[in-house]
């Protein structure tokens, strides 16, 4: 069994359900804004690398001025789904457990949106730090924030796990030289997260925790 002194969660996919509340806000975004409607499927490649990236690939703009419009209905629509996020199975129990050790979210997410969805979920108190767009010097799969992190609480590389859903989380805590768990419940495929070559590849929180120390 292997110690870890500091937990790194991605957050949409990992912790709550919230990314199909926003690809929903996405498609009412279009919709009001008069951009040509999308699918769900036509919207989700865009996923995973931050809101401003989904806002651009939706409306297919690399306009600066034309992003940050709809990125601002979008987070007027998105905010108003908030409470209707819930939380993984056994997401609780986990963060319980180890509610000792130093819990962050680093996301690609806006941090306040991180912020009230978790407080929202009564888990806020759990986390050490909460990181997104917003407060983040970089982005995943840029590793600088993980790296930041080990120095700041003074812990090492083998002491620190990088749990996410996505092949971009999995990218992450490699490119940062720290282990690293994938969970099967997000959104992407099994498939895809085999062939990332995670260090522990779980569908449930509480099996990692059988895992891990």
């Amino acid at each position: 069994m292997r110690y870890f002194d500091l937990l790194i969660f991605d957050f949409d996919g990992t912790l709550a359900d919230s990314l199909p509340p926003a690809l929903i806000a996405i498609q009412e975004m279009l919709k009001k804004l008069g951009y040509p409607e999308k699918s769900i499927a036509q919207i989700q490649p865009h996923v995973g690398y931050g809101e401003e990236y989904l806002v651009a690939g939706a409306i297919g703009s690399k306009d600066s001025a034309e992003i940050q419009r709809a990125r601002d209905v979008y987070f007027e629509i998105y905010r108003g789904k908030l409470k209707n996020i819930k939380l993984y199975p056994r997401v609780k129990e986990f963060v319980e457990h180890f509610k000792e050790k130093k819990l962050v979210v680093v996301s690609n997410k806006r941090t306040l949106f991180i912020e009230l969805i978790l407080e929202n979920l009564g888990i806020k108190e759990y986390f050490t730090a909460l990181y997104g767009e917003g407060n983040s010097a970089c982005l995943k799969p840029d590793p600088c924030l993980v790296l930041e992190l080990m120095s700041k609480f003074k812990v090492k590389a083998e002491k620190t796990l990088f749990i996410g859903d996505m092949t971009i989380d999995v990218q992450t805590g490699k490119n940062a030289g720290v282990a690293t768990c994938a969970v099967t419940y997000g959104f992407e495929s099994r498939e895809k997260l085999v062939a990332a070559k995670p260090d522990y590849l779980v569908d449930d929180l509480l099996a990692l925790a059988e895992q891990i120390n």
